[in-house]
């Protein structure tokens, strides 16, 4: 029997993984064709309005290479700050939100999230870790991506989940998972980093990785 793999460094079952990766990555192509077109709309109208304008060529072409290179990437950079949604997004049932109050991020949020895709090649990488969950500038932006559908799954809230059939055991007490019925080791809450049991913990922090314990989850300790 192979081994799961991990999503958000929490074992679930490949079909899962990967159905949610490839939601995120029709997303993506999604968001690139309707950005390809916007932008090609908006170059074919600035340049006839500058030619109507009499200007000169090689400015034409130095305005066009600022807007098609500088400023309307920009622009794309924000696609997700529709709510933590992009067109792509929308479509294929996923969110950007905040790893830590799992509110939907916005436009400054996603502008960040999304600056390092500026570097060349940086978004085919990108393409290809999304089956991890985090991808790069999701760290500097704190945000994370959701499956809508599945939003309130200890894989994305970052609880606890039972290992034989992966129920949401956040704030179970019983120490019976209520789905299988296969008994929780780790019934306390867990970081939402590293997934360290935090049962007990009064430091603020999480000490298997460092990372610092919300309030929200401080309140459950």
């Amino acid at each position: 029997m192979r081994r799961p793999l991990t999503l958000y460094g929490v074992p679930v079952c490949r079909r899962c993984v990967y159905t949610f990766a490839n939601r995120r990555q029709i997303a993506w192509v999604i968001d690139w064709v309707l950005w390809f077109g916007v932008t090609f709309a908006i170059g074919v109208g600035v340049a006839l309005v500058l030619m109507a304008l009499a200007v000169g060529p090689d400015t034409i072409d130095a305005i066009g290479l600022a807007l098609g290179w500088l400023v309307l990437p920009m622009f794309f950079f924000m696609k997700d700050g529709f709510a933590g949604h992009s067109p792509g997004k929308a479509l294929m049932g996923v969110q950007v939100v905040d790893r830590d109050t799992f509110e939907p991020i916005g436009f400054g949020r996603s502008w960040k999230r999304n600056l390092i895709l500026f570097v060349p090649f940086l978004p085919l990488v990108v393409g290809l870790t999304l089956a991890r969950g985090s991808r790069l500038g999701d760290g500097w932006a704190n945000t994370r991506v959701v499956w809508k559908r599945h939003a309130k799954h200890g894989v994305f809230r970052g609880g606890l989940v039972c290992e034989h059939c992966r129920f949401d055991l956040t704030g179970n007490t019983s120490g019976i998972c209520p789905e299988c019925g296969t008994s929780v080791f780790r019934a306390g809450p867990s970081c939402r980093h590293c997934h360290f049991d935090l049962t007990g913990n009064t430091t603020g922090a999480c000490p298997e990785c460092g990372a610092p314990i919300p309030e929200t989850d401080r309140r459950r300790l």
